[in-house]
């Protein structure tokens, strides 16, 4: 950010504020940085399981408006993330981010009150689910740009356990979210308000940073361009985003709709057989990341990437089975085993090869990957439910993201890419 002259001297303070908290032994801006996510995403949790249990079982919707109230939540990050990333290479991404933290506390205020007078209508979850988005898409890319800022040099193994942070929290969401179903979406509403609340607290303890290096202000619109053709040109950043945007069209879409909806059609659950389809999955993904945190990373995240995504589809596919509940639920673990490698290896490639000067912007190309992918994915098996039934509806995500992983192995170089160790940023000087 371009700080004018005549705030030197806070400029100063802020520096020297850094440099004391990065002296003062632990990482501290990583740790506030972590306590912040972790009280920010638990709220993300509850929703994951609240909105669909309101929509597919309060409310007992079809498939079609199940998938197309999924996608309602995902359009508003398809539209704007590139623009949040803009915004998050120019202000503060601190300062950003607790001001759309306190702004989120208030929408599930506002829904728990339309709960009180009985008026939780379609049309108003719809609502409620692009407002939601709509912060999202602010607050993700200026999130991604923060964590390489508080990181240190090992980029890889702190956004792995970035991750794991972000999944293991939200099985707790799960967790609340789940009791719904017998407390009502009441408490479960000002739960997350408060949650937000102190999302918000702990994003302002994160020790303020010495400002990014003054650079040219160019159209908002000229600089997302700027930031699409750096990942365009990049052969290692592309595949990685191409890779990205096939897990959401056929994963997340699998996540977000199937399984809900093969909790409520051939197992006949509710809140907590969602909640618990969810935190399985996630359990999955956090039991990868403690192997690869305990590892130390992986030298080749591409190769991960991929033969990662060919094994995910081949446990994907015994979904289609008739299994029992108790098979249902360990094929879900299994196949969040394989996510857990996609996901971190996919983000630890991208971060790396970013340039600091462009990196909000190509982060939030990185999310509209897998957030553009979302909501055609949510459509699509939607109705590929509708028409095929939930088990056989799974063979669609499995072709497509095997053929997707397979055309990349063949025709890029993600193959080849290796792990990269950046140098530490040195601390401003006061």
């Amino acid at each position: 950010m371009n700080w004018p002259e005549s705030r030197g001297g806070i400029e100063r303070i802020e520096r020297a504020s850094f440099a004391m908290s990065a002296t003062t032994g632990p990482n501290r801006p990583l740790q506030w940085y972590l306590t912040s996510t972790s009280f920010f995403l638990i709220p993300g949790g509850i929703q994951m399981v609240l909105f669909p249990w309101l929509v597919a079982v309060y409310l007992l919707e079809s498939p079609t408006r199940v998938g197309f109230a999924q996608m309602s939540s995902q359009l508003p990050l398809v539209l704007l993330i590139l623009w949040g990333g803009v915004i998050g290479d120019r202000v503060d991404q601190r300062r950003l981010l607790i001001g759309l933290q306190c702004a989120l506390i208030f929408p599930p205020l506002i829904m728990a009150v339309l709960a009180g007078l009985d008026m939780i209508l379609y049309p108003v979850l719809i609502a409620w689910a692009l407002v939601g988005g709509t912060f999202g898409a602010f607050a993700q890319p200026a999130r991604d740009a923060l964590l390489n800022r508080v990181a240190g040099a090992d980029i890889q193994r702190v956004v792995t356990l970035a991750i794991g942070v972000q999944f293991g929290v939200q099985i707790i969401g799960f967790g609340i979210g789940s009791t719904a179903e017998w407390l009502g979406p009441i408490p479960v509403l000002l739960t997350q308000s408060l949650l937000m609340l102190i999302a918000a607290l702990a994003t302002a303890r994160i020790p303020v940073l010495p400002p990014a290096p003054p650079r040219e202000r160019a159209s908002a619109l000229k600089e997302v361009l700027e930031g699409l053709a750096i990942v365009w040109r990049s052969e290692t950043i592309r595949p990685a985003v191409l890779m990205t945007f096939a897990v959401g069209v056929f994963f997340a879409g699998t996540y977000m709709v199937v399984l809900p909806l093969m909790v409520r059609d051939l197992y006949q659950g509710s809140a907590g057989g969602i909640a618990l389809v969810f935190a399985a999955n996630m359990l999955g993904t956090c039991t990868t990341i403690v192997i690869l945190m305990r590892r130390g990373g992986l030298e080749r995240p591409g190769r991960a990437l991929l033969l990662g995504s060919c094994v995910s589809v081949c446990i994907l596919s015994l979904l289609a089975l008739e299994l029992p509940l108790w098979g249902f639920y360990v094929v879900v673990y299994l196949w969040g085993l394989c996510g857990g490698i996609s996901m971190t290896m996919s983000r630890s490639i991208v971060q790396e090869a970013s340039p600091e000067s462009h990196r909000a912007r190509v982060m939030s190309v990185y999310s509209l990957g897998i957030m553009g992918g979302m909501p055609i994915g949510s459509l699509l098996l939607g109705w590929c439910v509708g028409l095929l039934g939930a088990r056989l509806a799974v063979l669609v995500p499995v072709l497509g993201m095997l053929s997707v992983a397979l055309l990349l192995m063949a025709k890029s170089r993600l193959w080849h890419v290796r792990r990269t160790v950046l140098e530490p940023a040195p601390v401003a000087a006061g």
